[in-house]
Protein backbone atom coordinates (compact mmCIF):
# COMPACT_ATOMS: atom_id res chain seq x y z
CA UNK A 1 0.00 0.00 0.00
CA UNK A 2 2.85 1.79 -0.48
CA UNK A 3 2.09 5.58 -1.67
CA UNK A 4 -1.14 4.73 -2.26
CA UNK A 5 -0.43 2.54 -5.22
CA UNK A 6 -3.29 0.32 -3.94
CA UNK A 7 -5.74 3.30 -4.50
CA UNK A 8 -7.95 3.12 -8.39
CA UNK A 9 -8.51 6.33 -9.58
CA UNK A 10 -11.89 8.68 -9.36
CA UNK A 11 -12.47 7.67 -12.90
CA UNK A 12 -11.25 3.88 -12.58
CA UNK A 13 -13.84 3.67 -9.48
CA UNK A 14 -16.56 4.81 -11.37
CA UNK A 15 -16.45 2.07 -14.08
CA UNK A 16 -15.55 -0.55 -11.71
CA UNK A 17 -18.89 0.72 -9.55
CA UNK A 18 -21.18 0.46 -12.81
CA UNK A 19 -19.87 -2.98 -13.87
CA UNK A 20 -19.92 -4.51 -10.35
CA UNK A 21 -24.09 -2.68 -10.68
CA UNK A 22 -24.18 -4.95 -13.90
CA UNK A 23 -22.93 -8.41 -12.65
CA UNK A 24 -24.96 -8.03 -9.67
CA UNK A 25 -27.87 -7.43 -12.63
CA UNK A 26 -27.13 -9.63 -14.43
CA UNK A 27 -26.82 -12.62 -11.51
CA UNK A 28 -30.22 -11.12 -10.32
CA UNK A 29 -31.46 -12.30 -14.03
CA UNK A 30 -30.26 -15.28 -13.98
CA UNK A 31 -30.99 -15.99 -10.35
CA UNK A 32 -33.14 -13.84 -8.11
CA UNK A 33 -32.63 -15.63 -4.91
CA UNK A 34 -28.73 -16.51 -5.74
CA UNK A 35 -29.00 -12.69 -5.80
CA UNK A 36 -30.85 -11.82 -2.62
CA UNK A 37 -28.32 -14.42 -0.96
CA UNK A 38 -25.17 -12.31 -2.08
CA UNK A 39 -27.43 -9.15 -0.65
CA UNK A 40 -27.64 -10.89 2.26
CA UNK A 41 -24.58 -12.07 2.87
CA UNK A 42 -22.02 -8.97 1.01
CA UNK A 43 -22.54 -5.48 2.12
CA UNK A 44 -19.29 -4.47 1.38
CA UNK A 45 -16.88 -4.65 -1.51
CA UNK A 46 -13.78 -3.37 -0.60
CA UNK A 47 -11.72 -2.45 -4.30
CA UNK A 48 -7.88 -2.03 -4.04
CA UNK A 49 -5.08 -2.99 -6.22
CA UNK A 50 -3.02 -6.17 -5.24
CA UNK A 51 -0.54 -7.28 -7.92
CA UNK A 52 -1.51 -11.21 -8.39
CA UNK A 53 -4.92 -11.23 -6.94
CA UNK A 54 -8.06 -10.84 -8.17
CA UNK A 55 -9.76 -10.85 -5.11
CA UNK A 56 -10.45 -12.16 -1.92
CA UNK A 57 -12.36 -12.87 1.43
CA UNK A 58 -11.28 -13.33 4.91
CA UNK A 59 -12.82 -15.75 7.52
CA UNK A 60 -13.25 -13.29 10.74
CA UNK A 61 -14.48 -10.08 8.23
CA UNK A 62 -17.60 -11.72 7.34
CA UNK A 63 -20.01 -9.78 4.47
CA UNK A 64 -16.97 -7.75 3.49
CA UNK A 65 -15.24 -9.05 0.13
CA UNK A 66 -12.49 -7.11 -1.49
CA UNK A 67 -11.62 -7.29 -5.62
CA UNK A 68 -8.82 -6.10 -7.79
CA UNK A 69 -11.21 -5.87 -11.30
CA UNK A 70 -8.75 -5.90 -14.38
CA UNK A 71 -9.28 -3.30 -16.90
CA UNK A 72 -9.73 -6.32 -19.05
CA UNK A 73 -12.68 -7.78 -17.11
CA UNK A 74 -16.28 -8.69 -18.71
CA UNK A 75 -19.40 -8.58 -16.81
CA UNK A 76 -19.61 -12.39 -16.98
CA UNK A 77 -16.22 -11.79 -14.84
CA UNK A 78 -17.43 -9.44 -12.82
CA UNK A 79 -20.25 -12.01 -12.01
CA UNK A 80 -17.90 -14.86 -11.68
CA UNK A 81 -15.44 -13.49 -9.35
CA UNK A 82 -18.88 -11.94 -6.62
CA UNK A 83 -19.86 -15.68 -6.93
CA UNK A 84 -16.43 -16.89 -6.34
CA UNK A 85 -16.30 -14.79 -2.97
CA UNK A 86 -19.82 -15.49 -2.07
CA UNK A 87 -19.31 -18.90 -1.56
CA UNK A 88 -16.35 -18.13 0.30
CA UNK A 89 -18.60 -16.25 2.55
CA UNK A 90 -20.70 -19.29 3.15
CA UNK A 91 -18.41 -21.83 3.81
CA UNK A 92 -16.92 -19.27 6.44
CA UNK A 93 -20.63 -18.78 7.83
CA UNK A 94 -21.10 -22.26 7.73
CA UNK A 95 -17.47 -23.11 9.68
CA UNK A 96 -18.35 -20.19 12.17
CA UNK A 97 -22.02 -21.91 12.57
CA UNK A 98 -20.79 -25.74 12.47
CA UNK A 99 -17.32 -26.14 12.88
CA UNK A 100 -16.55 -27.57 10.05
CA UNK A 101 -12.67 -27.33 9.98
CA UNK A 102 -12.26 -28.26 13.99
CA UNK A 103 -8.88 -26.84 14.07
CA UNK A 104 -7.37 -24.84 11.02
CA UNK A 105 -3.81 -25.38 12.56
CA UNK A 106 -3.89 -29.17 11.80
CA UNK A 107 -4.97 -28.08 8.16
CA UNK A 108 -1.99 -26.77 7.21
CA UNK A 109 0.15 -29.70 8.42
CA UNK A 110 1.97 -32.10 5.78
CA UNK A 111 -0.14 -34.66 5.92
CA UNK A 112 -3.56 -32.22 5.62
CA UNK A 113 -2.51 -30.73 2.24
CA UNK A 114 -4.86 -31.48 -0.44
CA UNK A 115 -4.47 -30.48 -4.55
CA UNK A 116 -6.35 -27.00 -5.11
CA UNK A 117 -8.98 -27.87 -7.65
CA UNK A 118 -8.07 -24.24 -9.09
CA UNK A 119 -5.12 -23.76 -8.42
CA UNK A 120 -3.80 -27.00 -9.20
CA UNK A 121 -1.28 -27.00 -6.42
CA UNK A 122 -1.16 -28.74 -2.79
CA UNK A 123 -2.69 -26.14 -0.07
CA UNK A 124 -4.05 -26.76 3.37
CA UNK A 125 -7.08 -29.15 2.95
CA UNK A 126 -9.39 -26.34 4.44
CA UNK A 127 -8.02 -24.02 1.72
CA UNK A 128 -8.65 -27.12 -0.38
CA UNK A 129 -12.10 -27.50 0.32
CA UNK A 130 -13.00 -23.98 0.05
CA UNK A 131 -11.69 -24.20 -3.73
CA UNK A 132 -13.74 -27.00 -4.18
CA UNK A 133 -16.98 -25.47 -3.51
CA UNK A 134 -16.30 -22.47 -5.38
CA UNK A 135 -15.09 -24.84 -8.40
CA UNK A 136 -18.66 -25.86 -8.16
CA UNK A 137 -20.43 -22.44 -8.17
CA UNK A 138 -17.96 -21.13 -10.81
CA UNK A 139 -19.53 -23.99 -13.27
CA UNK A 140 -23.13 -23.21 -11.89
CA UNK A 141 -22.84 -19.77 -13.48
CA UNK A 142 -21.65 -21.21 -16.17
CA UNK A 143 -24.94 -23.53 -16.49
CA UNK A 144 -26.91 -20.73 -16.08
CA UNK A 145 -25.40 -18.85 -19.26
CA UNK A 146 -26.36 -22.36 -20.82
CA UNK A 147 -21.81 -22.26 -21.49
CA UNK A 148 -22.02 -26.20 -21.31
CA UNK A 149 -17.99 -25.94 -21.99
CA UNK A 150 -17.13 -23.92 -18.97
CA UNK A 151 -20.07 -25.49 -16.94
CA UNK A 152 -17.63 -28.68 -16.95
CA UNK A 153 -14.05 -26.96 -16.52
CA UNK A 154 -13.19 -28.37 -13.10
CA UNK A 155 -14.92 -31.64 -12.78
CA UNK A 156 -11.94 -33.53 -13.10
CA UNK A 157 -9.77 -31.23 -11.12
CA UNK A 158 -12.75 -30.92 -8.65
CA UNK A 159 -12.79 -35.37 -8.93
CA UNK A 160 -8.89 -35.25 -7.62
CA UNK A 161 -9.40 -32.73 -4.69
CA UNK A 162 -12.59 -34.74 -3.29
CA UNK A 163 -11.00 -38.05 -3.24
CA UNK A 164 -8.16 -36.47 -1.64
CA UNK A 165 -9.81 -34.80 1.04
CA UNK A 166 -11.49 -38.20 1.69
CA UNK A 167 -8.76 -39.71 2.74
CA UNK A 168 -8.03 -37.08 5.19
CA UNK A 169 -11.56 -36.63 6.70
CA UNK A 170 -10.00 -36.75 10.43
CA UNK A 171 -9.44 -32.99 9.72
CA UNK A 172 -13.27 -32.39 9.33
CA UNK A 173 -16.05 -31.77 11.61
CA UNK A 174 -19.42 -33.26 11.42
CA UNK A 175 -20.93 -30.75 8.93
CA UNK A 176 -17.67 -30.92 6.88
CA UNK A 177 -18.04 -34.44 6.06
CA UNK A 178 -21.87 -33.89 5.36
CA UNK A 179 -20.75 -31.19 2.73
CA UNK A 180 -18.00 -33.27 1.59
CA UNK A 181 -20.40 -36.06 0.78
CA UNK A 182 -23.24 -33.87 -0.97
CA UNK A 183 -19.60 -32.83 -3.17
CA UNK A 184 -19.10 -36.37 -4.17
CA UNK A 185 -22.53 -36.91 -5.30
CA UNK A 186 -22.77 -33.85 -7.52
CA UNK A 187 -19.24 -35.81 -8.83
CA UNK A 188 -20.87 -38.77 -9.46
CA UNK A 189 -24.33 -37.53 -10.48
CA UNK A 190 -23.91 -33.69 -11.76
CA UNK A 191 -27.07 -31.77 -11.51
CA UNK A 192 -26.91 -27.85 -11.56
CA UNK A 193 -30.48 -28.10 -11.26
CA UNK A 194 -30.31 -29.52 -7.79
CA UNK A 195 -27.42 -26.43 -6.80
CA UNK A 196 -30.56 -24.10 -8.72
CA UNK A 197 -33.09 -25.99 -6.62
CA UNK A 198 -31.01 -25.36 -3.33
CA UNK A 199 -30.57 -22.05 -4.12
CA UNK A 200 -34.20 -21.50 -3.78
CA UNK A 201 -34.54 -23.53 -0.73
Amino acid sequence: MENDKHIYSQQEQEVITDRIEKALKLIKVLHNDLYDLINTLIGTFLILKKDLFGGGSVSNVMGLVWLNPQSDWSIIEYAEAIYHEFIHQSIFLDDMINCMFPNANECAKEEALVTSTILKIKRPLDRAYHAAGVSIGIMHLYHLFNDSKNSDKYMDDLRKTVEEIEARTQFLGEQGVKTLEIMRKFINHPSFDDITYSLQN
